[in-house]
């Protein structure tokens, strides 16, 4: 058995392992979004030789699924993924061939393999392939997303794809799986804490709330998937007399958790939270969103493009931006955090609201890293989707663990 790291080797993006036991198959196929100062061939996948035999995806996310269609410049492929990661990741690429025009990379005729080419698979449901079999576990990290499980001669491999294991107001947390061989573990919060979330959901209502008083508005620049969702039920509890816009993308993702209620926390409590949201249809209530005291979620979640920008130059002084996901260096979202700036139109323009962060990130901190993997206790460790894995490999190592930190290219032996 072989693994072969083929992206989010040592880098957050392109997310894409493969695995040879008697198939061969891939781990998620990402593509690396913002891909500031690098050349364009570092925005995809390693390329590999050879067929595939069929394709796991842990979750809709585009650093994770957004090469998916490109599988199709190949020929006749099955790929295997929860029902709502099948039907996020089909607006996503809808999106994304809008966003790219010429620059994307799979064609119109691939897309379309793509969707009549996926396999359903439900958490807990096992596929035989030959003598490989595939089970998925939820992760906790978004709506659909799972960690893969594969067990070939007697070996069990486990790859977590993006996971959380405390509870959320949408998901509840993963449970670590045990007894693991080989543990593909993403390793994004490898070196921090996440603030506690229900002290963070205080301090987020009191700014909110003291916004709102000023009759000013918030702005919440924010992730389509799996963050827009989760700030409304923040907001809804939090904050009496509330009245929310939802715009960008955001608005059909949201249509799409309310058809997997199954797959929410409390399906009951989000659907009435909604009570508090206006779906964002026009230029009459964009102009209501700005000119009343209101919040606005909208993406895009790093600024680059969506409703988001637009809202921003229309706030009033009193006005407030809160972001509460990572914004990578280079973005727009970025860089107001960072010098209160923003492009527009190739025009640096300078931003005079103030700006908050909080942190409601989805993914494992330091800690559920390391609960996880005492739990697996894996006979060897891959690190992947973090800045500094090597870093991380090393405290492994000196915990008694068998760690690797592969670079993009590398081949591992099981």
């Amino acid at each position: 058995m072989q693994l072969h790291c083929l992206g989010a080797g040592r880098e957050v993006g392109r997310s894409c392992f493969l695995l040879e036991t008697d198939q061969r198959v891939l781990f998620d196929y990402g593509l690396k979004i913002f891909n500031y100062g690098s050349s364009k061939e570092n925005m995809y996948p390693v390329p590999y030789q050879g067929s595939i035999d069929a394709m796991f995806l842990s979750h809709a996310h585009l650093d994770h699924s957004g090469f998916l269609p490109e599988l199709y410049s190949r020929g006749h492929v099955n790929w295997f993924a929860t029902p709502p990661t099948y039907d996020i990741a089909a607006l996503l690429w809808e999106d994304s061939m809008k966003i790219m025009g010429e620059n994307i990379p799979y064609t119109e005729q691939q897309y379309q393999k793509a969707l009549k080419n996926h396999v359903p698979v439900l958490y807990g449901q096992s596929v035989t392939l030959g003598q490989t079999k595939f089970k998925f576990y939820d992760a906790g990290h978004i709506i659909g997303s799972a960690m893969i499980e594969a067990k070939y001669k007697g070996k069990k491999i486990v790859y977590s794809g993006d996971f959380k294991m405390e509870d959320t107001r949408m998901h509840k947390g993963a449970e670590a799986i045990e007894d693991v061989d080989v543990l593909i573990l993403e390793s994004t919060y490898s070196n921090r804490e996440h603030p506690d979330r229900d002290e963070n959901e205080d301090k987020l209502a009191d700014l909110v709330s003291d916004t709102l008083d000023d009759e000013g508005t918030v702005l919440f620049p924010s992730f389509a998937v799996g963050r827009s969702q989760e700030l409304i039920s923040i907001l809804h509890e939090n904050v009496k007399d509330i009245q929310i816009y939802l715009d960008g993308m955001s608005k059909e993702v949201t249509r799409t958790y309310l058809k997997y209620g199954e797959y929410l926390r409390d399906f009951d409590e989000f659907e009435k939270s909604l009570e508090s949201v206006i779906f964002v249809e026009g230029a009459r209530d964009r102009k209501d969103a700005t000119t009343t005291p209101s919040v606005i979620v909208s993406t895009a979640g790093m600024m680059e493009g969506g409703p988001a920008l637009s809202y921003m130059l229309n706030l009033n002084p009193a006005s407030r931006l809160i972001f509460t996901g990572y914004c990578v260096e280079g973005t727009n979202g970025w860089r107001i955090q960072k010098e209160n700036k923003v492009m527009i139109d190739k025009n640096i323009l300078d931003v005079s609201l103030p700006v908050s962060y909080f942190d409601f990130s989805a993914h494992a901190g330091r800690s559920d890293l390391l609960k996880f993997v005492k739990a697996a206790n894996p006979g060897k460790i891959v690190l992947n989707h973090g800045d500094r894995t090597p870093e991380f490999a090393q405290e492994l190592k000196e915990m008694g663990f068998n760690a690797v930190a592969p670079k993009n290219g590398d081949s591992i032996d099981i």
